[in-house]
């Protein structure tokens, strides 16, 4: 009788024991399929990789495995209920297997034929995307509209404006950027900001100040080509600042707040953490940067309907960049 009453009262331990087993299995079940997923290698298989837009004419061979390409956009949006135009416009081509990234920037003042409108810029595009259909129209139209520039498909977008950009900015505690040539404000977000100077140099930049120096153009004497190699160091600076071992930690909750930064993406969390995963061992040697060249031309805008200044691109020099760094 007394053995029977004592194997009752150890029963109740031993399924306590065997529930926190059951528990700690199905956890660690959990954790390894979760970052089996989040694997950039396995994330980012080909099967996974959506295409938002091809282009009419191909150049560019198909999505392959571990390989993709990001439109990065800055929209100059202050108010959302009203169109807007793209900024900045940047295609990443993303190499997972390698870790290694090509970025081309292409100019506002690019001319491209946008379909219903003829020779216009491709800024425009967006902002008669989004007069007839809203911020998916506006989408899709810069889409096909670099799409069909580059002969690349679009796997993946990310838009963001001056407040979300900022606002990253801040987040990470702001950022580093060395200024290679003198930066005047003669058109800031902020009337405070106006006529302030850069001089060739090291600053820390709050989100408010990057903000205002990557908008600037008119005081660069290379134009919007020095505004987009500002871009880079700003977004380059942003990389750094978020990889360093001290935030490491804090990346996926970086991550997390990322869509409060954006306008537009459809990168789902897990596709951000994937990327911020292949992104820690980044070695800003691996990030190769390019710029188009061409010609500079007036020509009436039949969006306008007056003269306009427009970046007509070397297509010859535009192929032979995508060809050899962006499909291999």
């Amino acid at each position: 009788m007394a053995k029977s009453q004592q194997k009752n009262r150890r029963s109740p331990l031993k399924w306590v024991i065997l529930t926190v087993y059951i528990v700690v299995l199905a956890g660690l079940v959990s954790v390894l399929y979760y970052h089996y997923n989040l694997n950039p290698k396995q994330h980012f298989a080909s099967r996974n990789i959506p295409v938002v837009s091809a282009p009419a004419s191909k150049l560019a061979n198909n999505t392959k495995d571990e390989q993709f390409n990001v439109l990065l956009l800055g929209s100059d949006e202050r108010n959302a209920d009203q169109p807007s135009r793209t900024d900045s416009i940047m295609v990443v081509h993303v190499n997972v297997a390698t870790n290694t990234y090509s970025v081309l920037s292409i100019p506002r003042d690019t001319r491209i034929n946008l379909a219903g409108y003829g020779e216009t810029k491709i800024a425009h595009a967006s902002y008669m995307g989004g007069l007839t259909g809203g911020s998916s129209g506006a989408m899709k139209s810069i889409l096909d509209a670099v799409s069909n520039l580059t002969g690349l498909p679009i796997n993946y977008y990310a838009e963001t404006n001056y407040q979300g950009l900022q606002n990253m900015v801040d987040a990470v505690g702001g950022v580093d950027v060395t200024v290679p040539y003198r930066i005047t404000l003669t058109h800031p977000w902020y009337p405070e900001d106006q006529g302030k100077v850069f001089d060739p140099g090291i600053y820390h930049l709050d989100g408010k100040l990057a903000t205002e120096v990557v908008h600037e153009r008119y005081s660069l004497q290379n134009g919007d080509f020095g505004r987009q190699e500002t871009q880079e160091l700003v977004l380059l600076a942003i990389m750094k600042k978020a990889m360093h071992p001290s935030n490491v930690s804090e990346l996926p909750k970086l991550i997390e707040a990322a869509h409060g930064f954006l306008i537009n993406t459809n990168m789902s969390t897990q596709d951000m953490l994937s990327l911020g995963l292949a992104l820690k061992g980044l070695n800003t040697n691996d990030i190769h940067y390019y710029q188009l060249t061409g010609t500079s031309i007036y020509a009436t805008d039949p969006i306008v309907k007056s003269n306009l200044s427009y970046f007509v691109p070397d297509m010859a020099q535009l192929k032979a960049i995508i060809e050899e760094h962006f499909q291999s």
